[in-house]
């Protein structure tokens, strides 16, 4: 791993469970790592949905191999949110990539 090469400032949340007001549960997500990464742009596309606009892309982290990272984590980048697909640890190289779709709020 070339620690050079990470020059993004990534947030890695994890869910927690919260009680609601009416005692019910709902799944809410806290900052859990803020770290260095690498950050690639892999695909993108452009489709009209109920008569809104959403635009879907993918991308691809890379981090340091020591990070905990589960595929139920959010990744928060440049003020978007991502949802984690899937996480490939390269223990030759000290490192994981991790390809995240971005979140359409």
């Amino acid at each position: 791993m070339r620690a050079g090469l990470l020059t993004e400032t990534i947030i890695i949340q994890k869910p927690v469970s919260v009680e609601t007001r009416y005692s019910g549960k709902t799944t809410e997500y806290k900052d859990y790592i803020t770290t260095k990464a690498s950050v690639v742009h892999l695909a993108g596309s452009r489709r009209v949905t109920a008569g809104e606009i959403i635009n879907d892309y993918s991308v691809k982290f890379i981090i340091r191999y020591y990070h905990q990272v589960t595929s139920d984590m959010i990744i928060v980048h440049a003020g978007a949110r991502y949802r984690i697909q899937d996480i490939n640890p390269e223990k030759s190289k000290q490192s994981k990539t991790i390809t995240a779709e971005v979140i359409n709020e």
